[in-house]
């Protein structure tokens, strides 16, 4: 009887227990999004990791992460950036290489050669890159030329460069963010000889293409090239024919775009240390990270992680180890920022937490 009543009163509260976790826990519409919104990075993990690729020499142990003879072609790293979307590590490298590593950072998945050859845009140091969706990657050069890198058929392909418009030559751009709400690209810029700081916001526009129709109707009228009544009659077009051309319809025209810079936005460094601002007047950024509405830069020369607040534009620092010390870039990954320490060859020892 009292083993009975045990296990009568246990099964009781344990039924009790699984209704007031669904009523306080997984009823709130903010748990059941994140849930959702987890069980949706899985799929999109899933099915681009499914996705057939031509094979890259691999380690034979995909377990060991400290294996690097798949990684040993990756020299000169320029920026790295982590997508916890498609779970991979997406890198750039002096050599106008692209590469997708495995999120275990034992394999090349994919790669991509930017060759330079026939562009009328070239390339340089790369200073920023950022993914925008799980196809879609946007890179930018310290001459502001923008690289577009997406995915179609199961490979990375490069798009058509393009030279972002309203860059001034006292320009040192540096890091490259991503605005979601408003589909903005977010560039740092110091202004060379000063100790102006500012955050460019660049936007896409849309440029109306010209068409034959619209060019012959703004040229001027040519009396010489006036038909005569021969020609008149050779170019007639009978009613019937003239009736059919109406029924078709005109050809799309792809609309053109360029990537210009819509607005400049100072910020301030009133409130920063004494200390911290001597630093300052030195100042020279490497990467661009963004975490819960700040943004993050590294002087890696002067050992010092400014966090700035894009809302109220301003900048403030704080001190970071010697390890960072000759840092080439920044990166986020598991909401922790990453600096490149050692860029010769990808390793995940090269890579140094600064939080």
């Amino acid at each position: 009887m009292k083993r009975s009543y045990v296990l009568y009163t246990t099964s009781f509260a344990v039924l009790v227990g699984v209704i007031l976790c669904y009523v306080f826990v997984f009823s709130d519409e903010e748990i059941q999004r994140q849930i959702g919104a987890t069980f949706e990075k899985i799929d999109i993990q899933t099915s681009h990791q499914a996705t057939p690729l031509p094979p890259v020499e691999a380690s034979p142990d995909e377990d060991d992460i400290d294996t690097t003879d798949a990684l040993e072609q990756i020299q000169n790293i320029d920026e790295v950036y982590y997508s916890d979307t498609i779970g991979a590590y997406l890198v750039l490298t002096k050599n106008l290489e692209f590469f997708e590593v495995s999120g275990n950072a034992n394999r090349v998945i994919s790669s991509l050669q930017l060759n330079n050859d026939g562009q009328d845009l070239k390339l340089n140091e790369f200073i920023g890159m950022r993914m925008i969706t799980e196809t879609k990657i946007f890179a930018v050069t310290a001459n502001g030329v923008l690289v577009t890198i997406e995915r179609e058929g199961g490979r990375w392909v490069e798009q058509e460069r393009k030279v972002i418009e309203r860059i001034r030559p006292d320009d040192r751009l540096f890091g490259l963010g991503y605005d979601q709400a408003t589909e903005r690209l977010i560039i740092m810029n110091r202004k060379s000889g000063t100790t102006d700081v500012e955050l460019l916001y660049v936007e896409e526009r849309i440029i109306e293409a010209k068409t034959e129709q619209t060019e012959e109707s703004t040229s001027e009228p040519n009396e010489e090239s006036e038909p005569t009544e021969e020609t008149i009659e050779v170019d007639a077009v009978a009613p019937e024919d003239e009736a059919l051309q109406a029924d078709e319809p005109a050809p799309e025209v792809e609309p053109l775009s360029e990537w210009a810079i819509e607005s400049r936005k100072a910020l301030t460094t009133t409130g920063m240390s004494a200390s911290i601002q001597q630093k300052f007047e030195k100042f020279r950024g490497v990467g661009l990270v963004e975490r819960q509405g700040r943004i993050y830069v590294l002087d890696s020369e002067e050992l010092v992680l400014y966090t700035i607040n894009p809302n109220e534009g301003t900048m403030n620092g704080q001190m970071v180890t010697p390890r960072v010390y000759g840092s080439t870039g920044m990166f986020l990954q598991d909401n922790e920022i990453f600096a490149i320490v050692r860029p010769d060859v990808f390793d995940l020892d090269a890579f140094v937490s600064v939080d």
